[in-house]
């Protein structure tokens, strides 16, 4: 697995992870780190709800 940058034609800056050799795969970085915020605030509700 490893980071790939580039810039698009609106010279927007771009981060993907990139692994895989059989079956090549790609994720946006943001993306990635949006569903882990998400995960985990999930997991935090979920918690808070167990303890109450």
């Amino acid at each position: 697995m490893h980071l790939h940058t580039y810039r698009d034609e609106n010279r927007s800056r771009h981060f993907d992870l990139i692994g895989g050799r059989r079956h090549p795969w790609s994720i946006d970085l943001v993306v990635a780190i949006a569903s882990g915020i998400l995960l985990m605030g999930f997991a935090c509700a979920f918690a808070a709800l167990l303890i109450r």
